[in-house]
């Protein structure tokens, strides 16, 4: 009446036999220490011990099997006698104490012991051909590279996150520059919090955070000029050196997310905004946030709502003017992606006080639309207007080189050669309020890539 219960009682020895003798067992033993080691062979011995009684009940189950029914058993000199139901139970016992002993041994050298599976690392690359039909002092048409981009995430545990954005690319006179686009270090509590500190891209708008300098996860080859980053022309800060708590949860209307950030107020630098990633050059931080929703009734689409404070103040790129500003900024946007279409839109109102004595408020404003449609397999077209009204006598724009008044309209074709590699074609028609040289139009070629 017992022989199910011994042939489990083999199931179970078999099992454990081909744990111990498979990855489990054996990857812990070549990390493990002297003492775990030794450990481990006293298992070992207690399992081959436990495995030959289950061979012997294995054989005695057989031959019951095979006698016919009412015969007396056949006494086989190799087989144990038979079988006790206090020794199936201690054997029962045995088996299930090497078994966790294993168990255990193996997760504690993991423990110790993790894993090293080396440095997650991506990156990106692009290169590319630009002709303008007038040129600006220092502007030059032909081939260009542009920027090799390498994105790593080291792990650290299952909490622990980090993120490291390192950026090669030449500016307009030839120099090579390399910078720390991004380096993060954060602790995920839940995916209602993660706390970041570090070097960031500043959450506002959609586009920011979205695309970062990698030019193959765009659709067009450049960035609205207005949210470029800093040391491309942009007169908003890109970059923030602080902390930033984000998350997101589900809700009854759709997915809520949430950033929250603060740190170094930004300089304007002989005319280009600069991130202070030494310290806070005048003590005054920034701080704003980011509120999104994506709702369940329209799968696909985002919308949200930003804003941020910040003292900025500096001088221009010619060193006749210096100031400072109490800089505020409000927006909105709006993202959707369906099946055939691509929409990005965003809103930006300054309020920008000059902070010298009797100095006034200015308001600015700027904003771009940008749609995206697939032609075919593989083929997108896009076109985006962007146009930005910033007053003349405002302190915050005076300082900046690129703190003009212009519209822009673009138009392009993106081809993905494989979901890696994008060969895109981009026309620009702009016209700057500041520029002499009129509307200056521009025709550019991009081959981008990602590994």
């Amino acid at each position: 009446m017992h022989m199910p219960t011994i042939a489990s009682a083999a199931g179970v020895g078999l099992a454990l036999a081909l744990m111990g003798a498979g990855p489990v067992a054996a990857a812990p033993v070549a990390k493990a220490s002297s003492a775990e080691a030794e450990r481990i062979k006293a298992l070992e011995a207690k399992l081959e011990q436990s495995l030959a009684l289950i061979h012997q009940l294995s054989q005695r189950v057989q031959d019951l099997e095979k006698r016919p029914a009412g015969a007396p058993p056949t006494p086989v000199a190799t087989v144990a006698p038979a079988v006790k139901p206090a020794e199936l139970l201690e054997a029962q016992q045995r088996i299930a104490s090497v078994e966790q002993g294993v168990r255990e041994l193996a997760t504690a050298a993991a423990n110790a012991h993790p894993a090293d599976t080396g440095v997650p690392f991506h990156g990106f690359l692009d290169v590319g051909y630009t002709h303008f039909n007038k040129q600006e002092a220092g502007q030059r048409n032909g081939a260009r590279l542009g920027t090799f981009d390498v994105y790593l995430t080291p792990q650290f545990g299952a909490n622990v996150r980090s993120l490291i954005e390192l950026a090669f690319e030449y500016d307009k006179d030839g120099g090579l520059a390399i910078d720390a686009e991004r380096l993060q270090i954060g602790y995920a509590f839940s995916d209602q919090l993660v706390l970041w500190g570090g070097r960031f891209h500043t959450p506002y708008g959609y586009w920011n955070t979205a695309f970062h300098h990698g030019a193959q996860l765009q659709t067009s080859i450049t960035r609205p000029r207005f949210v470029a980053f800093e040391d491309q022309g942009g007169i908003l800060p890109a970059h923030t050196v602080g902390v930033l708590a984000t998350g997101k949860t589900p809700t009854a209307l759709g997915r809520f997310s949430y950033d929250l950030y603060a740190g170094n107020g930004d300089r304007i630098v002989d005319g280009v905004l600069d991130y202070n990633a030494s310290g806070d050059d005048n003590s005054s931080p920034i701080f704003g946030t980011n509120l999104a929703i994506s709702p369940s009734a329209m799968p696909g689409l985002t919308l949200g709502v930003h804003a941020l404070q910040s003292k900025i103040g500096g001088n221009n790129a010619a060193a006749t003017l210096t100031g400072a500003a109490r800089s505020r900024v409000l927006g909105a946007y709006g993202y959707y992606e369906g099946d055939s279409v691509e929409v990005i839109g965003e809103y930006y109102r300054f309020t920008n006080r000059d902070l010298a004595p009797g100095g006034q408020s200015r308001s600015s404003q700027a904003a771009f639309l940008q749609v995206g449609y697939n032609l075919m397999d593989r083929w997108t077209a896009f076109a985006r207007y962007e146009k930005a009204s910033l007053k003349a006598d405002d302190i915050y724009f005076a300082l900046m080189t690129s703190g003009t008044s212009y519209h822009q309209s673009s138009v392009g074709l993106r081809y993905d050669v494989d979901p890696r590699a994008a060969l895109k074609f981009q026309f620009d028609s702009n016209k700057d309020l500041a520029n002499p040289l009129g509307t200056v139009n521009a025709l550019r070629v991009q081959y981008a890539v990602r590994f």
